[in-house]
């Protein structure tokens, strides 16, 4: 049962914007070029490399969370494999050290930004609009929730048998929903890179990055820790796509023709084949 192979977990990461809306400045410049509700004028309270580094590092670790995860349900939860737990919080725990670490460090700072700032905006700065620093504390955060994947057998309420037997159809169904959206997401990754690839390599003229065999790399390693149901289909593709398309390193499929045009083969054949289980 799925319940067994995996759980459910939640990210929640907040930062500061450090951006405010000026009402009075936005009129002003509605006024100049004499129009009437023609945008939002928003004031960069902080110098933008000061905020942009945490809110990069917020950015990478919710991909990171996308990569190593599956969708799940509506909530925001995500489904984690067991096979992929201890990699994910391994990595994740050091995210939030790093995360935390920088946040720190801009508390430290914030009250020397803030006097930059005063000169940067001149007019425009307005100290009700920076929070205090036990405020702005509050304003970042860094969370994760694992729970367990709920069940029909785990559903207890007062009800009469009937309804109970409806209810736990209704929770046996949309787990059921759920697995096949998740497994849907594993095919629509492989298929997307291969596509990718097939794309890039078919005309000679078309330029690539190394990411075109790398990422393909990368994917083909997290995969099998993700295949919660033990797909033995996704597992042949992946063996396959890893043996066929990343033979040659990316400088070779530039340079050498013939492994060029040999690994676009390859790869349109692998999507020919995986049309069968992915759809679009």
């Amino acid at each position: 049962m799925i319940n067994d192979k995996a759980m459910i977990v939640l990210l929640n990461i907040r930062t500061w914007s450090a951006r405010k809306y000026d009402r009075e400045i936005s009129k002003e410049i509605e006024a100049i070029h004499n129009s009437g509700d023609s945008g939002r004028y928003n004031k960069l309270l902080i110098e933008r490399d000061a905020v942009n580094k945490i809110a990069k590092m917020a950015t990478g670790t919710r991909c990171y969370h996308y990569a190593n995860t599956l969708p799940w349900l509506d909530t925001g939860g995500r489904l984690l494999p067991a096979t992929n737990y201890f990699n994910y919080m391994q990595e994740i725990r050091r995210l939030k050290d790093e995360f935390e670490y920088e946040v720190s460090n801009f508390l430290d700072t914030y009250l020397d930004l803030k006097d930059e700032s005063r000169d940067r905006l001149g007019d425009m700065y307005n100290e009700d609009d920076y929070p205090s620093q036990e405020n702005l504390s509050a304003k970042y955060s860094f969370n994760t929730q694992i729970m367990p994947v709920p069940t029909a057998g785990d559903f207890r309420v007062n009800l009469n048998d009937e309804e109970v037997e409806v209810i736990k159809e209704s929770i046996e169904e949309q787990l059921r929903k759920s697995t096949a959206m998740a497994m849907q997401d594993l095919w629509k990754r492989l298929f997307e890179v291969v596509q990718h690839m097939v794309e890039r390599l078919s005309k000679k003229k078309n330029k690539f990055k190394d990411s075109l065999v790398s990422n393909i790399v990368a994917l083909c390693d997290i995969l099998p820790k993700l295949n919660v149901i033990d797909d033995v289909d996704l597992n042949a593709a992946v063996s396959q796509i890893k043996e066929k398309l990343t033979a040659y390193d990316p400088q070779t499929l530039r340079d050498n023709k013939e492994a060029r045009s040999e690994t676009a083969i390859e790869a349109q054949k692998i999507l020919d084949k995986m049309k069968s289980y992915y759809v679009n």
